[in-house]
Parts: structure tokens; C-alpha cells; sequence
């Protein structure tokens, strides 16, 4: 009966079944101006728990009337350290999988919400000195090749507060390139 047990597992993990679901990994990653360290944990056959620390950039632009009726126009910009959870649901892995499609580490595409803590920016021009939070509703799509690299391309809507008052609301961008370990 053990023989039956281990042979009827191991067949079952070599079947189709067990290259469709989510996998566990770590990496570093460079984003637009910083860099990341992430670890993703299934939590299920499509669902993953990303979790990362390191560095992001900020960059606003603002433009606005003054009260004697000129324009100013200004950028602003800062580094944070961030913290960050995003909840993950890849939606396409066994169909890139059943069409003969690179699924490898979780390559398809994902709909998440990225919750981020940033402290204060330890790098900063136009910028208050205060942390917050931001969430994110995301789509993307992540492609890893030759076992180890990492691109990752989203995009969303920003929803950020410092003081929890008020929510500012914008667009935001993911390009990631890494390394998988």
C-alpha cells in the first residue's frame, strides 16, 4: 500500500496539474529608480502573497495657479523606504501552461492590490518629510526566462494618504527587471 501512496504522488506531481499552480521564490529586483527584495508564497492554486522591502522613487508634478494669477509648475520627487504586501490571483497560468506557453515561476499575467508603507524620503526635492500609505489595484504580467530573470509590467491606480484626511488619486507604472533565486 506505501508503494501504491508514493508512486500514485509521484505521477501526480509529474501530471500537468502541478506546473499550473503557483509557486513559491525570492528576487531582486530594480525598479525606475531603487531596488527590491521579494519573497511570493502561494496561497493556493492561483492566489500568492508577495511581500517586498527596499527603495522606490516618488515623482509628482504639480502646476497651479498662485494668487496674484501666475502659473507655477513644479516637480517633485523623493526616495522612500517602502514595505509592502500585495495579494496576488495569476488568472492565465494553466492556460499558458495547456498552450505549450512559458509558465515557469509563475509566468502570466496577475490582478493584485499592492499595499504599501513608505517611511520619510532619506532623498528628497519639493517633498514634505512625512511617510504614508499607498494601495494600488494592479494588472500585469510577469515573464521569467533562462530560469532566473525577471520582467514584471503593470499598471493601476494609485490611492495615497499621509495623514489619512485626505487621498490623492493617480496613475501608477511597474517595470521590473530581476533576478529569481
Amino acid at each position: 500500500m506505501k508503494k501504491f501512496i508514493c508512486l500514485f504522488t509521484a505521477v501526480l506531481s509529474l501530471s500537468p496539474l502541478a506546473a499550473q499552480e503557483v509557486v513559491s521564490n525570492h528576487s531582486v529586483s530594480v525598479e525606475l529608480a531603487g531596488l527590491m527584495y521579494a519573497y511570493e508564497c502561494p496561497l493556493g492554486d492561483r492566489f500568492s502573497l508577495v511581500t517586498r522591502v527596499g527603495t522606490q522613487a516618488g515623482i509628482q508634478y504639480a502646476s497651479y495657479s498662485s494668487f496674484w494669477g501666475e502659473w507655477e509648475h513644479r516637480w517633485s520627487v523623493g526616495l522612500y523606504p517602502v514595505f509592502s504586501v500585495e495579494p496576488r490571483y495569476y488568472y492565465n497560468l494553466s492556460k499558458r501552461y495547456e498552450a505549450g506557453k512559458n509558465a515557469f515561476k509563475n509566468s502570466g499575467g496577475f490582478l493584485s492590490c499592492n499595499l504599501q508603507y513608505y517611511l520619510p524620503p532619506y532623498y528628497r526635492r519639493h517633498v514634505d518629510n512625512s511617510g504614508g500609505f499607498v494601495m494600488t489595484p494592479f494588472w500585469g504580467f510577469r515573464r521569467v526566462w533562462y530560469r532566473h530573470l525577471l520582467f514584471e509590467l503593470g499598471g493601476g491606480l494609485n490611492l495615497a494618504s499621509t495623514d489619512f484626511k485626505s487621498v490623492s488619486v493617480g496613475p501608477a507604472f511597474n517595470v521590473r527587471l530581476g533576478y529569481l533565486f
